[in-house]
């Protein structure tokens, strides 16, 4: 809807993307009126409702310049921890009831106010959605699209921290570059989640290249895995897999799904499908932990 100014970076400032800012909480500046926006497009049509939202946050809603209006209070007066409220308070408040026999029906709005007059929850939802991730907020819409969730807990953040910090060695190459660059990708202001998984195979090859092929300088994903598969039993894990010689399969299925479920890694007759910004996300965490396997000796070549 509007034009967005990509970001030139300084190659000295920007060479080593951090995760520190990846992801920003509550609502910081850049957020703020697009949300307030979308909230206020969709209660001022139903005022009713926007009551509602009101009174079940307990919120006070005062009169202002122009008379009494919960949708103008909600939209434009809160702060911003009430502002997530609403917008919570909102989703939950127009998710379809529950198919219960007897229930009673919740409150419920259909957000009319979206999208020119059209009742569009599904497309007002998905614009929502669009907000907060090219915004980079730690928030998302949940799968149910009943409320918001936070998108990637502090653990997981720092679990991405602590396998950047292991990859910063010579053996690792440039696992720690690739691992960073993925992770902002994903989750930072302006997403591209093709490159994103892109940067998460290429971090996971960096980091295994000097367990499982250190004489080969052309080394791929598909070309270690090749080696596995031809030699189990040369690697081994820091936790033994009981009952089976293969002590690499674990990791190997892991490399595996990474591998193939790059879709756009080769062009072909059909169309090429881009990677979703789902399938980028489970792409990170999935480098991350082989990253960190890898650089701290846990999965290892054995002598």
């Amino acid at each position: 809807m509007f034009g967005r100014r990509k970001k030139q970076l300084d190659p000295l400032v920007d060479a080593r993307p951090s995760t520190d800012e990846a992801l920003d909480e509550g609502v910081p500046e850049h957020l703020e009126i697009p949300l307030r926006r979308w909230v206020m497009e969709i209660l001022l049509a139903d005022e009713e409702n926007a009551e509602r939202v009101a009174l079940h946050l307990r919120l006070r809603v005062d009169i202002g310049p122009h008379g009494y209006s919960p949708a103008k209070f909600l939209a434009s007066r809160t702060t911003d921890k009430q502002l997530l409220d609403v917008i919570d308070t909102m989703l939950r408040f127009s998710a379809p009831p529950e198919p219960e026999p007897g229930s009673p029906r919740a409150y419920r709005f259909d957000m009319s106010g979206y999208v020119d007059g059209s009742a569009d929850r599904n497309r007002a939802i998905a614009y929502l959605q669009d907000i907060l991730t090219l915004g980079g907020s730690a928030y998302r819409v949940n799968d149910a699209r009943t409320g918001l969730e936070l998108r990637v807990g502090n653990a997981v953040q720092k679990a991405v921290a602590g396998a950047l910090a292991a990859a910063r060695t010579p053996s690792s190459g440039s696992a720690a570059d690739h691992l960073a660059t993925a992770w902002k990708c994903a989750y930072g202001r302006d997403p591209d989640p093709t490159k994103a998984y892109s940067e998460a195979i290429k971090a996971v090859e960096s980091a295994s290249q000097a367990v499982i092929e250190p004489n080969n300088a052309k080394a791929t994903l598909g070309s270690m895995l090749g080696v596995i598969r031809n030699s189990p039993h040369r690697f081994s894990t820091a936790i033994p897999a009981p009952g089976q010689e293969n002590d690499i399969e674990l990791v190997s299925a892991m490399m595996q799904r990474l591998w193939k479920g790059q879709t756009a890694r080769h062009g072909s007759q059909n169309p090429t499908r881009f990677e979703t910004q789902r399938e980028a996300e489970m792409a990170v965490h999935l480098a991350a932990t082989l990253v960190q396997w890898f650089a701290a000796g846990l999965a290892q070549r054995t002598p």
